[in-house]
């Protein structure tokens, strides 16, 4: 090879390398970065997939949102979409989605698991039951990850300015000098117009991941609630938000109420704090958080939010939808975050002899918490923790 055909080929090759190292896909922490990912990573301007209506990729938005969070599980895996249960993120696993469990005097179809979101490379298909919200009008058929996430990431942007979005709490980092606040995970803001119909009236939540376990969750490295979930799950679900206060749970309430006004009294917060398991009131408010029944802290400042934290509520606090739900999908039914069917929660299914579940299903369903043997076998409801022994709230 000559000296010039060395110097011709040697840029070539760097130009090619540096093509294929910004056209992959990158992993998702570093894609998004609080914000939009680079263009290439979702679109295509001459190799699009045939069905896609907007250059992409894959045939639909949620299937390239699955090329990069599906896959195994794990302490610090992005996956949402795994093929075992394994993805123990705060959201949930949209593999539930797929499991339908039966027994003898029952069964847990998998579209009653949670949100049946379209990715048709990934055969996740609409709600065959519920056509549209609950609470709400947006169609099962529309339904997709960026009907909650705005892939491009203009969170406050088109209100800021040019200024970049340099952190968003996604992964416990916060903006830096001369950046803007992206909204949490990429939510959707009150300016966000979902495809499918709609805009957004509420604003993103407030909340802060851990830094360390940045897809986990646990009672000491989980998301830090800080304020408006409820009000933001509204824009799909209006009529499901409280507009009150909690009061009691008399007066013809048909759902449990929920939002920034839901406040803990001194008495929610004294039970919350103590409450250890049933029929144990033995702890201590410096230890009290439990992963399956989270709270918001009731502050507007994501500085203020530490996802390390096992502190209980004060009265300050909130309940949220957040707080029984998980937002994506989980092994019981309505996307909860304990069986809400069973009497005692060693009940609960999928269990060992139900036909459709693994030994796995079981195990990942209480996120590897072995819930006899950590709460013991007369564990009632979780509901225990905010509600007092006679029935109400006591908020």
């Amino acid at each position: 090879m000559t000296m010039l055909n060395q110097c011709i080929c040697a840029p070539s090759l760097i130009g090619l390398l540096l093509f294929f190292a910004i056209s992959l896909p990158a992993p998702a922490q570093s894609f998004h970065s609080g914000g939009v990912g680079q263009c290439s990573g979702c679109h295509s301007m001459h190799s699009a997939n045939p069905i896609s209506q907007q250059l992409l990729l894959s045939s639909d938005p949620s299937s390239i949102c699955l090329n990069c969070h599906a896959g195994l599980g794990g302490p610090n895996s992005p996956s949402v979409f795994s093929p075992d249960g394994s993805a123990l993120t705060p959201g949930g696993d949209f593999y539930w989605l797929t499991r339908d469990f039966s027994w003898l005097d029952g069964s847990s179809p998998g579209n009653t698991h949670g949100h049946n979101f379209v990715a048709r490379d990934y055969n996740l298909l609409p709600d065959p039951s519920l056509l549209q919200a609950p609470g709400g009008t947006y169609l099962a058929s529309n339904l997709g990850c960026t009907s909650c996430h705005d892939p491009h990431g203009r969170a406050g942007s088109l209100l800021a300015g040019a200024q970049p979005i340099t952190g968003s709490g996604s992964y416990g980092e916060l903006p830096g000098s001369g950046g803007i606040t992206g909204n949490y995970r990429l939510l959707g803001d009150s300016n966000y117009a979902p495809p499918g119909g709609g805009s957004f009236q509420n604003d993103a939540p407030i909340a802060r991941q851990s830094s360390i376990s940045k897809f986990a969750e646990s009672d000491s490295s989980h998301v830090a609630y800080g304020s408006g979930m409820s009000e933001w799950c509204a824009n799909c679900h209006p009529g499901m938000l409280s507009s009150g206060g909690m009061g009691g749970m008399g007066g013809g309430m048909s759902h449990h109420r929920a939002g920034n006004s839901a406040r803990f009294s001194q008495m929610s917060v004294n039970h919350y704090n103590t409450y250890v398991r049933s029929g144990d009131f033995s702890g201590t408010a410096a230890t009290a958080y439990l992963q399956f029944v989270p709270f918001e802290r009731g502050v507007s400042d994501p500085q203020l939010l530490d996802p390390h934290s096992t502190q209980g509520p004060d009265v300050n606090a909130n309940i949220m939808c957040l707080s029984c739900h998980r937002a994506h999908a989980s092994a019981f039914p309505d996307s909860g975050r304990w069986d809400f069917t069973a009497a005692l929660l060693r009940e609960s299914h999928p269990a060992l002899g139900d036909i459709g579940a693994t030994a796995n299903d079981v195990y990942y369903s209480y996120y590897g918490r072995d819930i006899s043997l950590e709460f013991g076998a007369g564990q009632q409801q979780f509901c225990e923790k905010c509600h007092n022994d006679r029935g109400g709230m006591g908020m």
